[in-house]
């Protein structure tokens, strides 16, 4: 009986289902997948968590590409001022598709409307806490603004919204990202790197 709670669990959690799965490649490519996995600290364990209790173990990735081929990038209460920004990323709520939260997201986030241009990755994390290891997955996709103001709507969570050269992302801010310790911030330097290596590799 406890190894079927279990099953169950694991699909309720799973909330990106290979039915959408397929469906998202259908619509925007077959990405790169890769596999990552670090140390978190106890406040970033806290937080997967406390995501984990909500049902959700996955994150949507946008590399917002303006026309300049400079990206959009968040910064969270929790680092401001670091000079560390990284790419908008928010999860699907219950009954809601990856599309849906990523136009969702985006716009609290950032303040744009955007189009998905192409699934880049699929990454899975394993996410090492003192004493257990936690799933997580991100859909990270290439992007482009269609609409909308720069300019942060969820303020609660985001601090600041700029614009950065992909040189200034695999330069400086990759080296802030992996001196900080973070775990998330390790995660998040992979995922950046990755990212422009596929995209230099499907040539878009």
């Amino acid at each position: 009986m406890r190894a079927a709670h279990i099953e169950v669990m694991a699909r309720t959690l799973n909330d990106i289902t290979a039915e959408e799965m397929r469906s998202l490649i259908e619509r925007y490519g077959e990405p790169r997948r890769l596999h990552f996995k670090t140390d978190f600290k106890k406040f970033e364990c806290e937080l997967v968590r406390k995501s984990r209790a909500k049902g959700r173990l996955h994150d949507v990735t946008c590399f917002i590409r303006n026309s300049d081929s400079h990206y959009v990038v968040i910064q969270k209460h929790q680092y401001a001022n670091t000079g560390i920004f990284r790419a908008p990323s928010g999860g699907a709520a219950s009954g809601e598709s990856i599309e849906e939260a990523a136009a969702r997201e985006m716009r609290e986030e950032t303040g744009l409307d955007i189009r998905l241009m192409r699934l880049v990755l699929v990454l899975d994390l394993d996410v090492v806490c003192l004493e257990e290891t936690i799933p997580w997955q991100s859909l990270v996709f290439l992007a482009e603004p269609i609409g909308g103001e720069m300019k942060p709507i969820d303020t609660h969570e985001i601090y600041g919204v700029a614009i950065m050269s992909r040189e200034e992302l695999l330069g400086d801010i990759d080296r802030l990202m992996t001196q900080s310790g973070w775990g998330g911030f390790s995660y998040r330097a992979f995922l950046t790197r990755e990212f422009f290596k596929t995209l230099d590799e499907l040539n878009i």
